[in-house]
């Protein structure tokens, strides 16, 4: 019995299977951390609850396979401009409402807090997708 559940504890440390959906860096200071040592882009994902691009967005292009499989290339970060409105101005991405230029917002930032690239708006998987391939290229 004690095999079967050390078996089942290690098989997704070797490999079966693919993660199925994105994993989110909650705190910003530690996706930076992450991106000095793995030297990945962070991806911000600025969003409110009551946002229905916002909502689309996570029920239709986070869930993709195409982006799931595309997020292990980057660091994604999600800011809710409502709980993090510090942040949200800190990097100018809040919600109109609180006289920002709206959201989704999508901010590529390296580890050193450049801006690589922004977006402003609902983006579907093929778009979002074009648009991660083409920071990569950067």
């Amino acid at each position: 019995m004690k095999k079967l559940l050390l078996i089942l504890l290690c098989l997704p440390l070797i490999g079966f299977g693919q993660s199925q959906e994105i994993i989110w860096e909650e705190n910003l200071d530690s996706a930076f951390n992450l991106a000095s040592l793995s030297n990945k882009i962070i991806m911000i994902e600025f969003m409110a609850e009551w946002c229905p691009p916002c909502k689309r967005m996570e029920k239709e292009t986070f869930s993709n396979d195409k982006i799931i499989n595309k997020s292990n290339e980057f660091i994604f970060v999600k800011v809710d401009v409502d709980k993090n409105q510090d942040i949200a101005k800190e990097y100018k991405r809040n919600a109109k409402k609180y006289g920002g230029i709206g959201i989704p917002n999508i901010l590529f930032i390296d580890k050193d807090k450049n801006i690589v690239h922004q977006t402003v708006g609902f983006l579907n998987a093929n778009q979002l997708t074009t648009v991660m391939d083409s920071v990569l290229k950067k």
